[in-house]
């Protein structure tokens, strides 16, 4: 499934809890949402690390719990972004994929080129230009290490 068709169906299903328990769901709402699933999933993983009492819960069921207030955390996030207008495609091309096509890695050593891929990503432009190209042409020969 395609991240933007994701983003749609969880935006539906959070609308229709909403609805049916009678509040209003914009972007505070959605905001403050992302903020206590996020809460919640560093709370599982506290459990997950043992750093934090088990409750009762066998390894497999802590594992469980951190793997769904992960997905909590993420369509909460995906749903703020349907709210708000974001193309969440569009704009981890800009922040994230547009590292594949950078020569250099580092922000302080990018040129000019280099430095407007991000902006033509997120407008959903091709990335044009000297940089790109010789981005594009390292990225398929680069073994350095990802940003994050």
């Amino acid at each position: 499934m395609e991240l933007a068709e994701l983003a749609r169906r969880i935006d539906a299903i959070s609308a229709r809890y909403a609805q049916i328990y009678g509040f209003e769901r914009d972007g505070d709402w959605l905001m403050l949402k992302v903020q206590e699933e996020v809460g919640e999933l560093a709370q599982a993983w506290l459990a997950k690390t043992g750093r934090q009492r088990d409750k009762g819960l066998t390894p497999a069921e802590i594992d469980e719990r951190f793997a769904l207030e992960l997905a909590d955390s993420i369509g909460m996030l995906l749903a703020f972004a349907q709210v708000t207008g974001v193309d969440v495609e569009r704009a981890m091309d800009a922040k994230w994929l547009v590292w594949d096509r950078r020569t250099n890695q580092r922000d302080d050593t990018l040129d000019a080129d280099e430095r407007a891929l991000e902006g033509r990503a997120l407008r959903g432009e091709d990335a044009v230009g000297p940089g790109a190209a010789r981005a594009a042409s390292a990225s398929a020969h680069d073994d350095r290490e990802d940003p994050a």
